[in-house]
């Protein structure tokens, strides 16, 4: 029942106020359009409860926006100056084959790079992760403690009282 779930109402309620807020701002009747602006936006928030985003956790590094998000170099996007400049950088032959003579040894060596990349990826991800876990764990740890501080432990045959929300 949606009153029993609180936590999923208040997701919601912010899901509805934040596709509101897009469709103003892009002056836009076509709320499912948005949907997925939304959800980014949502899971490169920070989450108390992990410790971090959602993003974070599932893929152990921060989401990339706007230019680091194709792949243009850091350094590179600090030199940008107007638009030409962006597209000579997306133009020019990284790995050009006419242009290149690659031996064995530069292929074995671009292989473990690559290995190593994703080897670090792997490992980022895992102690994001876990730390998720840790973060998880302490908060659960925190709510039995004001559970406990709210609610004293009875006697079996204690007789409470207990007060019943009025649900129409």
């Amino acid at each position: 029942h949606s009153q029993s779930q609180g936590s999923v109402e208040r997701a919601n309620r912010d899901v509805e106020d934040m596709l509101a807020t897009w469709m103003a701002q892009n002056k836009s009747k076509d709320w499912p359009s948005g949907l997925k602006f939304i959800q980014f936006q949502k899971n490169r928030a920070l989450h108390s409860g992990i410790g971090r985003s959602p993003y974070e956790a599932m893929f152990g590094c921060k989401a990339r926006v706007g230019l680091a998000s194709v792949g243009i170099p850091i350094n590179e996007i600090c030199n940008l100056n107007m638009e030409e400049d962006i597209e000579k950088i997306m133009i020019q032959p990284e790995n050009n084959e006419d242009n290149e003579i690659r031996d064995d040894n530069n292929e074995n060596n671009e292989i473990r790079d690559e290995k190593c990349i994703v080897n670090k990826r792997q490992e980022n991800i895992t102690n994001e992760r876990n730390n998720s876990i840790q973060c998880l764990k302490k908060q659960a740890e925190r709510m039995m403690t004001q559970s406990n501080k709210k609610y004293q432990e009875l006697e079996v045959g204690t007789t409470v009282r207990i007060s019943i929300p009025d649900v129409r």
